[in-house]
């Protein structure tokens, strides 16, 4: 009997420290692929991090990183709810503690060919993306009544980057027919 608990107790110590078990091995699964400008690809990765989690990865010109690499508190316990193409630029999202999402849109700037990430973060998900060789727009309802007016439009600047915060507005910030609508999760 000793002798059997033995043994039992080294295979689970062999299984604990596999890799399938110890988080080494976990297979990324790619969920999206966008076309960016320049002919490179900008791919939205996953990789299981427990019960219902994930890490979200971002994948450009062969190298693979963690999507949010300055965020800690949620690094691994992140649930995509948008993944989306339009118009040259992969947007994504996770859930940040309700009622907050947090994501980001990517690409490849037409003109520099510089890659451009614009970061936000509101309780809606973007509706409509303006993008040209002088920056991009997203465009966000404003569901969380945090302002007065009727959207929350965040910009990045080409050559300069983005603001800390978005800029509320009752208008579109741009005539319907330039903008892009985000095809939805």
């Amino acid at each position: 009997m000793d002798r059997l608990l033995r043994s039992a107790f080294v295979a689970g110590i062999v299984l604990a420290s596999s890799p399938a078990h110890c988080g080494q091995g976990v297979q990324q699964r790619v969920v999206l692929s966008c076309p960016l400008a320049g002919g490179d690809s900008a791919t939205l990765k996953v990789k299981p991090s427990g019960y219902e989690a994930e890490d979200v990865l971002v994948e450009i010109k062969g190298k693979t990183e963690r999507a949010f690499p300055d965020d800690n508190a949620t690094s691994g316990n992140d649930h995509l709810v948008l993944s989306a193409c339009a118009h040259g630029t992969l947007i994504f999202a996770v859930e940040y503690g309700p009622p907050y999402r947090k994501g980001i849109a990517i690409r490849e700037n037409p003109l520099t060919k510089e890659i451009e990430r614009l970061h936000f973060s509101e309780k809606a998900l973007p509706l409509w993306l303006y993008a040209d060789e002088k920056g991009m727009l997203l465009v966000i309802p404003n569901e969380g009544y945090e302002t007065d007016k009727k959207y929350l439009v965040y910009s990045y600047v080409s050559g300069k980057g983005e603001p800390d915060e978005s800029t509320p507005m009752n208008k579109l910030p741009k005539p319907m027919r330039e903008l892009t609508r985000i095809p939805s999760h």
